[in-house]
């Protein structure tokens, strides 16, 4: 099996912006309106371009494609690079707001009762058409012990009929969810450097991320009202907010990226030996990897 196709990334370019959107073009999205994508901004791919706007998913049905979109309808950036997960193998819902509050519950059972579940949300328009711009993360209530996606300006009610997709699990769809934790010896300025063997070294991993607040008490409470990306430094790959501001101690990550798994593109295969020899039936292969 090849490293998992639907991790990826695209660059916005004059070829495929369009106002505030830029348009995506892979086999398991064209003509797929039933997706759903997973987005991180990815600062340095491919030169270094920040967009300090939150964004979301859409599908457009005059074109069949998906886009990426800034949700406050300013142009989308040229030269910006998002990260992109199509869930497929991996568990996923979609949940939207009421209204009348700055949060949106996640009724799942695989997660419910469950505050050490991992789990990354997208804005999404199609539903709903209604565009969310607010950076949003995620927390645990131990009073109700459901997940909830929640607006980080509480003081703020997330739009009514916003709707988001939501990923869940651990490890599953060939990939690796966990948790990473900013503190004094991984923050530098307005980043912080993960330290995972999942994405050490691989500047192809391409992970995305959420904010998670955790649950009531923890260290970890504190909201990030930033938009905020990912990107590698030729060895490790770093959180950073878009608007420059400092990385608070203490904020806590979900994080999800593509296992590497041994494949055609990646093949590594020595000392082949293979018996018996000649054989006009079974024969058996051995390798050291």
């Amino acid at each position: 099996m090849a490293q998992d196709k639907v991790f990826f990334v695209h660059t916005a370019t004059t070829g495929n912006i369009s106002l505030d959107g830029t348009e995506l073009d892979h086999p398991d999205l064209n003509s797929n309106p039933s997706a759903m994508i997973m987005v991180t901004h990815n600062l340095n791919y491919g030169g270094v371009q920040y967009n300090n706007n939150v964004t979301g998913t859409f599908y457009h049905t005059g074109t069949s494609r998906w886009m990426v979109y800034n949700q406050n309808t300013d142009p989308m950036v040229e030269g910006s690079s998002y990260n992109i997960y199509i869930i497929d193998g991996g568990e996923s819902d979609g949940v939207v707001a009421s209204g009348t509050d700055y949060r949106v519950r996640v009724n799942n059972p695989s997660i419910n009762g469950n505050p050490d579940a991992i789990i990354l949300y997208a804005n999404y328009y199609n539903t709903f058409g209604i565009r969310n711009d607010n950076n949003c993360g995620v927390y645990y209530d131990t009073g109700d012990e459901y997940w909830y996606v929640f607006n980080e300006d509480t003081q703020e009610d997330i739009p009514a009929q916003a709707a988001f997709d939501v990923l869940i699990g651990e490890g599953t769809g060939g990939a690796t969810a966990f948790k990473h934790t900013a503190t004094a010896g991984n923050i530098s300025s307005n980043y912080t450097v993960i330290d995972h063997p999942s994405l050490n070294g691989k500047p192809e991993a391409y992970p995305v991320i959420t904010h998670n607040w955790g649950s009531g008490g923890d260290a970890s409470n504190i909201e990030l009202d930033k938009t905020l990306g990912v990107w590698y430094d030729g060895s490790n790959w770093n959180i950073y907010t878009e608007d420059m501001s400092a990385m608070p101690e203490g904020v806590m990550f979900n994080i999800y990226v593509s296992d590497e798994t041994l494949g055609i593109e990646n093949e590594s295969i020595a000392e082949i030996t293979s018996y018996p020899n000649p054989t006009t039936g079974e024969v058996t292969l051995t390798s050291k990897s």
